[in-house]
């Protein structure tokens, strides 16, 4: 029968070692030009389909309202 692997959270052990890549040569390094543009991108979207939301809602309460005056 196999043991399950217990992490553990000693400050004398490595830091979450399950958190460790298996290729420790290569350093994983963020690219801030490319982060910028995903979180502007993503901004954009947002803005967009926030817009969306609003027009929309605009509409259904202008429909709304012409049909309770005709009545």
């Amino acid at each position: 029968m196999k043991l399950r692997e217990h992490v553990v959270f000693d400050i004398g052990e490595e830091k979450f070692k399950y958190f460790q890549h298996i290729d420790k040569d290569k350093k994983y390094k963020v690219d801030m030009i490319d982060l910028n543009k995903r979180l502007n991108q993503s901004k954009k979207n947002n803005l967009f389909s926030n817009i969306k939301i609003i027009i929309i809602s605009l509409l259904c309460l202008a429909i709304i309202a012409m049909i309770s005056l005709k009545v």
